[in-house]
């Protein structure tokens, strides 16, 4: 009896110290896929045609066109991180443009894709910005078509 007891205490602590080894060493996926994957965009202007939201396209080329039920919208920038959004929020001021932002949600993957060009932003010169933002949005437009 003392034998069996013994065998599982040890194997309990097998399992116990393997379980917070995986759990908070390793990306958990099981966290990850219940986690509501959010971004916000920066938008310059909402059209109910798209032939409006693309005259309106033509003087900002590293854009794109967002379809949100039936009201087109200008994406300039699309970003999760808080610290990315408030750099590229002060960048677009100093660039004066006139922007409104809301959210939507994205599969995961598209979050593991353009972490790295956020960790870009953040430690870049602002001239890099626009060059780094136009890799976003192209990452983004695969998302949405």
């Amino acid at each position: 009896m003392k034998q069996n007891f013994k065998i599982f205490l040890i194997a309990l602590l097998i399992g116990a110290i393997s379980s917070y080894f995986f759990a908070y060493k390793f990306d958990n996926t099981i966290t990850a896929l219940a986690k509501n994957s959010y971004v916000t965009y920066f938008y310059i202007g909402t059209y109910n045609t798209l032939e409006s939201a693309r005259n309106k396209q033509t003087n900002y080329p590293d854009s794109l066109i967002l379809n949100d039920n039936g009201i087109y919208k200008v994406v300039i920038g699309i970003y999760s991180n808080n610290d990315t959004i408030a750099l590229m929020s002060s960048f677009f001021k100093d660039q004066g443009l006139t922007f409104e932002t809301s959210t939507l949600k994205v599969p995961n993957n598209y979050l593991k894709t353009t972490t790295s060009y956020e960790n870009l932003i953040k430690t870049s010169d602002t001239s890099l910005y626009p060059s780094i933002n136009k890799s976003i949005l192209n990452v983004f437009s695969t998302y949405i078509t």
